[in-house]
């Protein structure tokens, strides 16, 4: 028997020399998708303006049926305070000084909604209600705006339509 005698040594350069490249190609790999997954903000305003028309809506009803005392003017001075919503935010950005949020709340009698005669019944709002005038506007720049019909009886079984209109600005925060 022959034994055939290699050079090992050649062999485990030409090996580590693979082995490096792999390693190379993975850490690149890992660092790509740490820098993509990381880099950006996440933008969370459309599912905030969700969140915010549907707190608006549990307020004022309950199972399909409007809430006692809404239609009041109490409801109306104080319905932050009654629903349980803040407008609260970081004073990181300098946002102090306006609300990045807006929430309206239009009660409208269900027949006369239907007839194109929309005269608001009762409306509550609280906010910075310019945000309305970017509504149309669509864009990275812009607040996001959401809004929502709710159909509802009260007790007496009178039909209403509530119309939600929510809208989250929070530019600078989220959508760089």
């Amino acid at each position: 028997m022959i034994k055939m005698q290699g050079n090992k040594k050649a062999a485990d350069k030409i090996i580590s020399v693979y082995w490096f490249a792999i390693l190379f190609i993975v850490a690149a790999g890992i660092v790509f998708m740490v820098s993509s997954f990381y880099g950006k903000p996440y933008e969370v305003r459309e599912i905030e303006v969700g969140l915010l028309a549907d707190k608006g809506a549990d307020c004022v009803s309950y199972a399909g049926f409007l809430r006692e005392g809404v239609l009041s003017q109490e409801f109306k001075d104080s319905f932050l305070e009654i629903c349980d919503i803040t407008f609260e935010t970081e004073d990181s950005y300098g946002w102090t000084d306006e609300s990045e949020y807006f929430l309206q709340l239009n009660f409208y009698d269900f027949d006369s909604y239907q007839n194109t005669n929309k005269n608001s019944l009762f409306e509550a709002s609280a906010g910075n209600q310019r945000l309305q005038n970017f509504c149309q506007l669509k864009g990275k720049g812009f607040p996001v705006c959401l809004e929502r019909k709710l159909y509802i009886l009260d007790k007496e079984g009178k039909k209403y339509v509530v119309k939600i209109n929510s809208i989250v600005k929070k530019i600078e925060k989220n959508s760089q």
